[in-house]
């Protein structure tokens, strides 16, 4: 159902034309969680600030030295999960509070080659650990207990295809009640792309593109779109675009970015950290396509890795503004609910 979507086209349109005499983008400011893949500390919090073309910040400072750090989400007993990459054998995942304080640590399946990108389940009852390269056809998965890690993960086998069977990216769309998978590697812009269809410890893969940069996957909520990104590209993936869904929007960096994790906050803002320290903010709040509108990128920190999500599973909550509902309401009076804007 995209009632959503063509509500926020709409809201675009009168947007557009109620402010056009200030066509600047609106400036937006979040609080970001961030992990660096070498040297200690290496888990960070940060406020950016992001207006039209300028990409600031203020707040930088650390705030844990795991054992490892990679991928990071939010618990939903309201702490932080850390991937720790390989620093242990087998590699493990951390649990550490928002201000830093450690919890506890979970190991992964011996068979799992590491743990770098998290992804979280959209009841909030089981977390994925997944690897970064020659994964092979497995990952783990932990059943969390009271919101938080409990006790060592399982082995989840992969099967299906055509295609790789190692899995460095997993999403849930609750748009459309899907799981996603992708396979490319750190800086690899072609990689597969897919369904992924659960069954007690058994995941099987569709594959649905290939050649794509499916390293990093973020659900949008302002698009209900799958963001991929990976190199220095990042897609946006509508499931709804003909039979299989298709990328519908490409936004390329500069050749030295090389894009892992973003983070989506749900209002039509997107941040991209790339491993070389940089992170990107692209606004596209009037269009709902990532290749549009304005985008800024500054220099956050060396060794920059992932950040941890600002919407949907894995954030920490980002309440629906009240004047979003209010223009809403508005709109009805312009009759402009259906309105939606062309793909380009």
């Amino acid at each position: 159902m995209r009632q959503s979507k063509a509500l926020l086209y709409g809201t675009a349109a009168l947007a557009a034309g109620l402010f056009a005499a200030n066509a600047k983008a609106d400036p937006v400011s979040v609080d970001l969680f961030y992990t660096v893949f070498s040297g200690s500390p290496n888990v960070w919090e940060v406020t950016a600030n992001l207006n039209g073309s300028s990409l600031t910040f203020s707040g930088d400072h650390s705030i844990a030295s795991t054992a490892g750090a990679d991928g990071l989400l939010f618990l939903p007993d309201g702490n932080l999960a850390i991937a720790g990459q390989n620093a242990n054998n087998p590699a493990q995942v951390h649990e550490i509070t928002k201000l830093g304080a450690p919890v506890t640590s979970a190991a992964t399946t011996a068979s799992s080659n590491g743990s770098y990108h998290l992804a979280l389940n959209n009841a909030g009852t089981n977390l994925f650990s997944l690897c970064n390269t020659n994964c092979g056809s497995n990952f783990t998965q932990f059943t969390l207990a009271g919101g938080g890690l409990s006790g060592a993960g399982v082995d989840i086998t992969v099967s299906g295809g055509p295609g790789s069977q190692q899995v460095t990216g997993l999403i849930f769309n609750p748009s459309n009640g899907k799981w996603y998978y992708g396979t490319a590697v750190d800086g690899s812009t072609s990689g597969d792309f897919g369904t992924v269809a659960f069954s007690g410890t058994t995941a099987t893969l569709t594959r649905l593109l290939s050649g794509v940069p499916s390293h990093g996957l973020t659900f949008d909520p302002f698009t209900n779109d799958i963001i991929m990104s990976s190199g220095n590209l990042v897609e946006q993936f509508d499931p709804t675009v003909g039979a299989n869904g298709a990328v519908v929007s490409t936004f390329m960096g500069p050749g030295g970015d090389q894009y892992d994790q973003s983070a989506a906050d749900g209002k039509g803002h997107l941040f991209v950290a790339s491993n070389n320290g940089n992170l990107v903010g692209l606004d596209y709040d009037a269009s709902a396509l990532i290749n549009t509108g304005t985008h800024g990128e500054s220099f956050l920190r060396s060794s920059l890795d992932d950040i941890a999500p600002l919407s949907g599973s894995g954030a920490p909550g980002v309440p629906e503004p009240a004047s979003l509902a209010l223009l809403a309401t508005g709109l009805l009076g312009f009759g402009l609910l259906g309105r939606r804007r062309n793909r380009v």
